[in-house]
């Protein structure tokens, strides 16, 4: 799901959520699911929302970062793109550290897993 980058252009555009709901004929509620990556929009909804945004729905679908070509244009956007990406990064390090978590359950299982086969070799010398 695309709900952050969703938020990004939203917020870079200066759209609160009761306007893109309304723009695109849903409640606030279901737009706050889809921003929250808790609803999939549809192709439909998607193709409406890159409208509305001015974006293309490639943009919003893409994982490619978000580019600002005009900066003039976008004050205020800069703030919004580095909390976007701080929002990730936080997410990929708490995933970095449940897989090291889980390699370290793993390498404890496979000390007592050599342990069980050391232990079973002796007993049949």
């Amino acid at each position: 799901m695309h709900g952050a980058k969703i938020k990004a252009f939203r917020m870079m555009r200066g759209f609160s959520q009761e306007y893109m709901a309304d723009r695109l004929n849903i409640t606030q509620a279901t737009y706050s699911k889809i921003e929250g990556n808790k609803q999939k929009a549809t192709q439909e909804l998607l193709e409406k929302l890159a409208q509305e945004l001015g974006v293309t729905v490639a943009d919003i679908i893409s994982n490619e970062p978000i580019v600002i070509l005009n900066n003039a244009s976008n004050q205020g956007a800069q703030g919004h793109i580095e909390h976007f990406y701080a929002d990730q990064k936080e997410l990929f390090e708490k995933l970095i550290a449940s897989k090291d978590s889980e390699i370290g359950n793993l390498k404890d299982i496979i000390h007592s897993l050599k342990e069980v086969i050391a232990s079973l070799t002796n007993k049949k010398e």
